[in-house]
């Protein structure tokens, strides 16, 4: 009785975890399907296109503020991704393994940033921004984006090193390395899918940032992806093709990021709140 209850259960929570999975996919899928048809045949009611087109991806790509802003994406979002991690594995580490006055204040400073909405730290960011005289700039972004994603960083990483053992880098210590040294051959190489996860969810937070990004850039010149996806919205020559496939294009390097990192992402997000 109990099994057949427990199979029942499972069943049951089985069909639950599809239903979601297909809430969550379906508009997803939607959009792929939306941007290789044809506009009339996108407003019929059927999901299944009648005919297949890649007009729209040709007319996404050539259009040069579209490339313009593809660019300026990549830009921002690499920079985010390194400087992430340069910044987040020192920090992390830091918070780790010393010990020094005022450390715990620290960390629930780095914390509590997080509890901040960025809506109620956009006002001040962007007079502090043009008061510097970085506004319409990519360097304005990558601040700010790396501001956004850097402290859960710290703490994925925090996690992650907590984890790994004092007693390997205390025999590379008595061995003759340094604590620095220690960290980068030892730790370094054992948090690796820890490092890789939080260089790809910085890259992700930035490339698809929106509110930051339209508070401080007007410049055509400097606008990101989801800006120049903005700008599809014409009133006077709309097409949801052309708007589907710069979904399309916005979303293919999250997705590819996470069919080669798959690994490591999982391993990096789950392993830190293991404790040895």
């Amino acid at each position: 009785m109990n099994r057949g209850n427990s199979r029942l259960r499972n069943g049951l929570l089985d069909l639950l975890t599809i239903l979601l999975l297909g809430l969550v996919l379906l508009p997803i899928i939607w959009v792929f399907v939306a941007s290789i048809r044809p506009d009339a045949d996108i407003m019929s009611r059927s999901l299944i296109p009648m005919q297949i087109t890649f007009d729209h991806f040709a007319e996404i790509f050539s259009r040069g503020d579209f490339l313009v802003a593809l660019r300026n994406s990549l830009i921002v979002g690499g920079l985010v991704a390194v400087c992430t991690v340069l910044i987040a594995v020192p920090a992390a580490y830091s918070l780790s393994r010393f010990t020094y006055h005022g450390r715990d204040f620290i960390g629930f400073l780095i914390l509590a940033t997080q509890m901040l909405p960025a809506v109620a730290v956009l006002v001040p960011l962007v007079v502090i921004i043009r008061s510097l005289g970085l506004a319409n700039t990519l360097t304005a972004l990558t601040v700010t984006h790396l501001a956004l994603g850097l402290p859960i960083a710290v703490w994925m990483l925090k996690g992650y090193i907590d984890a790994v053992p004092r007693e390997l880098e205390e025999a590379a210590v008595i061995d003759g390395s340094s604590q620095l040294g220690a960290m980068v051959r030892i730790t370094l190489p054992l948090i690796r899918p820890a490092v890789v996860a939080v260089g790809t969810f910085a890259f992700v937070l930035s490339w698809g940032e929106f509110l930051l990004a339209l508070a401080l850039i007007t410049s055509t010149e400097v606008k990101t992806l989801p800006l120049a996806l903005q700008t599809l919205f014409d009133p006077y020559s709309f097409s949801w093709g052309v708007v589907m496939a710069g979904g399309v294009v916005i979303a293919a390097p999250t997705v590819l990021l996470f069919l080669l990192f798959r690994n490591q992402l999982v391993g990096g997000l789950t392993a830190g709140g293991i404790k040895g």
